[in-house]
């Protein structure tokens, strides 16, 4: 992120705190548990998952596209970035799209048991936090990162 522009930079910083905060509030209501039923309405709450992915995936095509993070930081989370970005812009798409019906989405109960696609999630977002609170200190910058 060396090359980055101070600007870029701070967009950068500003999109990872509203995906922290997403994801905070996403991994408090997973803690609450729910009353999931038939209802349509039930997924609701959970709001935050799709919110966190959506700003995710941005930040992964940002990431990726503009070669953010260096080869060493890149390919631990290469596996975990190929498995889940299609369904990152997925949930972007879906945050910005009104679909006609919400048949046309999984039901989030569905969507919490796939174990392997939180780990993955979390270890992609904690990769992303690391690699800014690395440039953070590397340029001796004061901002804080928003962490929980």
């Amino acid at each position: 992120m060396n090359d980055v522009s101070i600007g870029r930079l701070a967009c950068l910083f500003r999109h990872w705190t509203w995906a922290d905060e997403a994801k905070a509030r996403f991994e408090h209501e997973l803690s609450k548990g729910w009353d999931y039923d038939e209802n349509l309405l039930a997924d609701i709450p959970f709001g935050s998952y799709y919110h966190w992915c959506a700003l995710l995936s941005g930040f992964s095509d940002a990431v990726l596209s503009h070669t953010l993070l260096s080869e060493k930081q890149l390919e631990p989370l290469r596996a975990d970035l190929d498995a889940s970005l299609p369904w990152l812009r997925t949930c972007r798409a879906w945050l910005v799209e009104i679909p006609s019906s919400l048949e046309e989405h999984p039901r989030i109960v569905d969507l919490l048991r796939d174990d392997a696609m939180l780990d993955r999630l979390r270890r992609i977002h904690a990769a992303f936090g690391q690699a800014l609170r690395d440039e953070q200190v590397a340029r001796g910058l004061e901002w804080l990162l928003y962490e929980h």
